[in-house]
């Protein structure tokens, strides 16, 4: 009797094991693809939080694709994200290149900056002598925007002071684009040696 009684336990228990088997084995794809939506995704840094980003809705340019920008911009997708102290410097003989989300307490630049995004300043902006902001995207600031002399600004995209915009002698504003803007809620300090170039849209009407 406890012969047979174990053949039959054995013989069950080799039944369920070989129907488990061909359960598992019968969508091996479909399996695999609950495996992995299962696991945990990484996050890249170089990557937005939300995205994809466009700089006017959702008609506009896509700030993750190659060629989104003109000029010195035009690789900006290669770009990786700023992760440093509050005071962003690019300094004499450092160019550098950002894409992202950037949010620092000053901004100072004596050699060449290339950023492609949203930037927000927590208090002022300055491009010395020598030095080329190259903005593409969008940026705010708090303080004040000073180009010093020989400074460029190349803007493609929004740009919000909520200072003072100081050009000084031989500074260049340059607009790349159809539609880019400007607003100035401060004061607009222009030297009448201050070049200003391109197509943009003057929201405070204090740059034209």
């Amino acid at each position: 009797m406890n012969t047979k009684f174990a053949s039959f336990c054995l013989i069950a228990a080799l039944a369920i094991t070989s129907c488990q088997s061909d359960v598992s084995s019968e969508n091996p794809e479909e399996i695999n693809e609950i495996q992995n939506s299962q696991k945990e995704k990484k996050h890249d840094v170089n990557k937005w939080h939300d995205g994809p980003y466009y700089l006017d809705g959702e008609s506009g340019k896509n700030l993750h694709d190659p060629g989104a920008f003109e000029g010195a911009l035009a690789n900006c997708d290669t770009y990786g994200h700023y992760d440093g102290k509050g005071e962003l410097l690019a300094v004499y003989d450092a160019p550098q290149s950002y894409h992202g989300e950037i949010d620092v307490e000053n901004i100072v630049i004596s050699d060449q900056l290339n950023i492609c995004g949203t930037l927000n300043i927590r208090e002022s902006v300055k491009v010395n002598q020598g030095g080329t902001f190259n903005l593409g995207g969008e940026m705010i600031t708090e303080g004040d925007v000073k180009v010093n002399y020989g400074g460029h600004l190349v803007v493609e995209g929004n740009v919000i002071i909520k200072g003072d915009l100081v050009l000084h002698n031989n500074t260049i504003l340059r607009f790349l684009g159809n539609n880019s803007s400007i607003e100035v809620l401060g004061k607009a300090k222009i030297s009448k040696k201050a070049l200003i170039e391109g197509e943009f849209e003057d929201v405070s009407q204090k740059i034209k």
